[in-house]
């Protein structure tokens, strides 16, 4: 009984440690799959992506008539996990997400996926970690974010980002862009339409804007090169360098 005592305390002692975390009953992603799903895109005008944790990568194809999918998943032994693609009305749903996404020493449960899309589908994601690629694209495209970093090219529409943390870079956008950001540096190039950034905090630049730029930044470095016109709302911390603003400028500090 005393030897059981003393283990108790211990184990308590351990834990105990300033700096030291541990995940009671966390699950190490010890099991590695791949699946691969498929739907007839026919009549569909949008995909709706909930991801979990791991990689997401987005690409359209003007030849492709169906929505498909390669994911690597890594779970665990009781294969906690949601891999579905399903229609629903005039849009396909797209969920990877694990049961449990707490594992121990970097090794938590995730799924890393790619997807295949007719270039003419508008997108809407919502993902919880990892980075995010998204391609090709002829129409809206609508990202929320928790963390991770996003890269985004080549999209003829609307883009609209509401973004937790991590980098962000995106270029050749043909619609208007409006982003939403807590943390994390923004780079920005070659939008025709006008752009709207509200940041916490990481540097941003913007080149090449055909529209209206409108920032309002809590800290971190601004730069602004070749836009229609520039409005800032609030700069807060930070260097600011603005050049070839073709248009109207307003600046309030």
């Amino acid at each position: 009984m005393k030897i059981k005592s003393n283990l108790a305390c211990l184990l308590t002692a351990v834990i105990l440690l300033p700096g030291c975390v541990i995940h009671v009953g966390a699950k190490s992603a010890d099991v590695e799959i791949q699946e691969s799903l498929s739907l007839d895109a026919n009549n569909l005008k949008a995909l709706h992506v909930e991801a979990g944790a791991g990689s997401l990568t987005i690409k359209g194809d003007e030849n492709a008539t169906d929505i498909s999918v390669d994911a690597d998943i890594y779970t665990t032994k009781d294969r906690d996990y949601e891999l579905t693609l399903v229609k629903k009305g005039d849009k396909a749903v797209l969920v990877a997400k694990h049961g449990s996404t707490s594992g121990m020493w970097n090794n938590s449960p995730s799924i890393d996926v790619t997807v295949t899309v007719p270039a003419s589908l508008q997108l809407d994601v919502d993902d919880g970690s990892g980075s995010i690629e998204i391609a090709d694209i002829n129409n809206m495209v609508n990202v929320k974010d928790g963390s991770g970093s996003l890269d985004m090219k080549n999209i003829n529409g609307d883009v609209i980002i509401d973004d937790g943390s991590g980098e962000m870079e995106l270029r050749n956008l043909a619609g208007n862009l409006d982003i939403e950001d807590g943390s994390g540096s923004i780079w920005v190039s070659d939008v025709n339409g006008s752009v709207s950034v509200d940041d916490g905090s990481g540097e941003m630049t913007l080149r090449h804007i055909g529209g209206m730029v409108t920032i309002d930044d809590g800290s971190g470095a601004i730069n602004v090169r070749d836009a229609g016109g520039l409005t800032i709302v609030e700069s807060g911390s930070g260097g600011l360098n603005v050049k070839e603003i073709k248009g109207e400028m307003n600046i309030d500090s």
